[in-house]
């Protein structure tokens, strides 16, 4: 049984090694601050010296805290001391490899990180290679080892041989916690007086708690708030009313057959004869929407919205309650053949318990091939034969996903139109402060490749419809799930913020009833579904009670589009976007411009489209009950 002198130093020496642990997360949590905003008052530069401080201690003290309280009875434990090291070695990796994903993609470790490690086909989505994790490794089990050795001292008697003998009750009580107190009463002011500076940069700390007195503002000092722009988004209930009615298609409308192909991360600009130039021909029959915006900065949003019509604050109540589409549900009443083949799982994200739960049996997307240019071709292959397989007259509507230009940007290696190129993606380097234009040009005409390479399969599907009789009795679209950043913003990839490059993607119809032409007008992959109805004779005033959307062929001249991401809506405006986060620890209501800054009207730019965004709110909690 340890002596009460053992049990006082083993409790001092978990408390001091919490704080060599809150110095190592300080130095790590620094890094964030390459890719905050730029300060420009005294008291915002405070205030980030402040959080990195106070963020590493509030992370870390329920850790700190357990470790303490277990100390008394196991000082003697041998075990006990690995397990306090190594749990400190796993945080602080945690902590750096959010970093990493922060610097290239602005958002931290949450649910859609925890989603892609958990669900199953996600590693289609999401690929890292050996070296990319190896010297992370290795550096935390040096750590494990370090921390291991200065418990060892810190566990010392106070005469012992080699003993660090300090006071950490004294250092947090004096330093620690004034620090989290100045942090949170900085915090609490600025949002009092909507203080963007700082209430901004608190998103770049991950987990920030925020602490607000508004209602103490409100209550004691009669401080009038009201005026200030806010939104409600109701995203709680999981109790859908989707459709309120779905669309009548009467019987002699028309039916045309109906393909659907996604290619990931097309871009508008991909949209060029030097970079898809069998799409650019088959555009010339069609009719391009250069004004088209996705409904999601991720994979996920941007199909879902394609296919149901509804915004992304939809998708946690459609997949819990495993609710389909109208779009498929009326199809297949219609009398539709409705086959899905995609290069990518459709089990992440969860399609096949959402979009396709209804057809489980009729979606193919377990091809062969290590990279997803492989499986490609095999879904373009595996759609040339299914034409030919279908003996029934009815009308079939197919949706295909091409997977190439998803990052790691795959393709065939003997044809790269498009150098030079990097021949691998090294996340590590890409998420460095500063990523050379070399190495930033090498990574765009990689995934430029991968479009190339997109783009031949696109016309290997053309030829199968020709082949098949079908090139003239097929609506076809073709878009992007999302688009791609390559640091125009500062960003990379996808999923971190809603500017044009992550947003405007590639939309090209054709097929009967389709004029020809281009349609510069506002358009949204919200318009599908409704569209797809209206052209098979459901009536216009009915869209309301389905979807949420206009008919991509007569879109009004101005609108507010919807576009989701994983915590949060934004509104695309002609000159801005409203940034809606859905988690009130992200803060409240902001304003961006194109460029992803804050937008220099601030709350006049919020006020000014208060209506738009009350419509917002209205469309989000439309089909709930």
């Amino acid at each position: 049984m340890p002596t009460v002198a053992e049990r006082r130093r083993a409790r001092a020496a978990a408390l001091a090694l919490w704080l060599v642990n809150v110095l190592v997360a300080t130095c790590v949590a620094r890094s964030y601050l390459a890719h905050a905003p730029e300060r420009a008052s005294l008291l915002a530069s405070v205030f980030v010296a402040l959080a990195t401080v106070s963020t590493s201690v509030l992370l870390t003290a329920p850790f700190a805290l357990g470790f303490v309280l277990c100390a008394g009875r196991a000082a003697r434990s041998a075990a006990f001391a690995w397990i306090q090291a190594g749990v400190w070695g796993l945080l602080i990796f945690v902590l750096y490899a959010d970093t990493r994903i922060y610097a290239l993609f602005r958002y931290h470790l949450n649910g859609m990180v925890w989603n892609v490690l958990t669900t199953p086909g996600a590693e289609d989505a999401v690929q890292l290679g050996p070296s990319e994790l190896a010297l992370p490794l290795v550096a935390v089990g040096v750590w494990v080892l370090a921390q291991r050795a200065l418990h060892r001292r810190f566990l010392g008697g106070e005469h012992a041989p080699g003993a660090i003998r300090f006071r950490p009750g004294w250092i947090v009580a004096c330093i620690a916690l004034p620090i989290v107190l100045a942090d949170k009463t900085l915090y609490a002011r600025a949002d009092l007086v909507r203080d963007r500076e700082i209430t901004v940069f608190a998103r770049v700390f991950p987990y920030y708690a925020p602490v607000t007195v508004k209602k103490l503002a409100r209550t004691w000092f009669g401080m009038k708030l009201d005026e200030r722009p806010r939104v409600d988004v109701a995203t709680t209930s999981r109790l859908l009313r989707y459709p309120l009615s779905p669309p009548r298609l009467p019987p002699s409308g028309p039916r045309p057959n109906v393909l659907v192909i996604v290619v990931d991360s097309l871009r508008a600009d991909a949209l060029e004869p030097g970079k898809m130039p069998n799409l650019v021909r088959f555009a010339e029959g069609g009719r391009v929407f250069t004004n088209h915006l996705s409904g999601g900065n991720a994979t996920r949003f941007g199909i879902f919205t394609l296919l149901y019509g509804l915004p992304g604050s939809y998708w946690d109540a459609t997949y819990e309650e495993n609710c389909p589409p109208v779009l498929v549900t009326e199809l297949a009443r219609a009398g539709y053949d409705l086959r899905v083949l995609s290069s990518a799982s459709m089990s992440y994200p969860e399609f096949r318990s959402t979009a396709w739960v209804t057809i489980e049996d009729r979606v193919e997307d377990a091809f062969k091939g290590k990279q997803a240019w492989q499986r490609d071709v095999a879904v373009t292959q595996r759609f040339d034969a299914w034409l030919g397989e279908r003996a029934s007259a009815a009308p079939f509507f197919g949706f295909l996903l091409i997977d190439a230009p998803h990052q790691r940007y795959t393709f065939d290696p003997a044809e790269t139109p498009f150098t030079p190129f990097e021949t691998e993606l090294d996340y590590l380097e890409l998420a460095a402060d500063e990523v050379p234009p070399a190495r930033r040009e090498g990574v765009r005409n990689r995934f430029l490749n991968a479009v190339w390479f997109a783009d031949r399969r696109l016309a290997d599907v053309f030829a199968a419809l020709e082949r098949h009789g079908h090139s003239d009795d097929t609506v076809v679209v073709i878009t992007g799930d999302h688009g791609e950043e390559f640091w125009e913003h500062g960003y990379f990839g996808h999923t971190s913020n809603f500017a044009r490059p992550q947003t405007h993607v590639t939309f090209v119809m054709r097929g009967p009833g389709v004029p020809v032409g281009v349609e510069p007008r506002p358009t949204s992959h919200l318009d599908f579904v409704p569209t797809l109805f209206e052209m098979l004779g459901a009536s216009a005033n009915e869209r309301a009670n389905y979807a949420i959307g206009e008919n991509l062929l007569a879109p009004p001249e101005r609108r507010a589009r919807y576009v989701a991401g994983w915590q949060e809506l934004a509104l695309a405006l002609d000159d801005g976007v409203v940034y809606v986060p859905l988690a009130g620890h992200r803060g409240g209501v902001e304003a961006f411009d194109w460029d992803w800054k804050p937008h220099a009207a601030g709350d006049d730019y919020l006020r000014s489209h208060a209506e738009a965004t009350a419509t917002l709110a209205r469309d989000c909690r439309r089909f709930l009950r």
